[in-house]
């Protein structure tokens, strides 16, 4: 990014440069491709020629240098466009993971936690907690983030087929002791099968 700003500050030097020998030349009467001979082919008396020939070979070569910058703008931006294309892509793909479900509530005890925050059997969790697709270690990952939210709310992220289409539903879990069950939670979570 740093490399392609240095260019286009060199290319706006080169613009402002080139602007100014055209301004030189029409100082001299002439422009850029005007003939510096007159009718019968003789050099013009009227102008300073060798002056002139100067500046028309200083406005070549930079308007050569100015292509080389252009075509090395675009390079840069096109390897910088692809660089961010790539990192968006792995991220899409790493964000992606993360959302996807992971594990499917099969059994919903009545007057449970799970029952109470809106749990349904069916519904597939997509996140509890801090734990996702990509983090919850075949599900041992669960029984730590349980355990480390009694009696605190836990944000549960489910996706559930409504109207036949899936929909992001958020759920929060007040896990605790004493609801009349023998777990925390009052359901039972399956891994989802792939």
């Amino acid at each position: 990014m740093e490399q392609t700003q240095e260019l286009v500050k060199r290319k706006k030097a080169l613009e402002s440069e080139i602007k100014q020998l055209e301004a030189e030349l029409s100082g001299h009467g002439v422009s850029r491709t005007e003939a510096l001979v007159d009718q019968e082919g003789y050099p013009r008396g009227d102008i300073d020629i060798v002056a002139i020939r100067q500046i028309r070979q200083s406005l070549i070569c930079k308007q050569n240098d100015l292509r080389w910058l252009m075509s090395e703008i675009e390079r840069n931006l096109v390897s910088l466009h692809n660089t961010i294309q790539k990192d968006t892509s792995a991220s899409d793909a790493a964000t992606s993971q993360r959302q996807r479900p992971f594990a499917r509530v099969s059994i919903v005890t009545p007057n449970s936690p799970a029952s109470e925050a809106g749990l349904l059997v069916g519904d597939k969790i997509v996140k509890y907690g801090s734990v996702d697709a990509t983090n919850h270690d075949n599900f041992k990952k669960l029984s730590t983030e349980t355990i480390n939210n009694i009696n605190k709310p836990l944000p549960v992220t489910i996706e559930r087929v409504v109207d036949g289409r899936p929909q992001i539903l958020e759920l929060t879990l007040r896990l605790r002791h004493g609801w009349g069950g023998e777990s925390l939670l009052g359901c039972h979570i399956l891994p989802l099968q792939t």
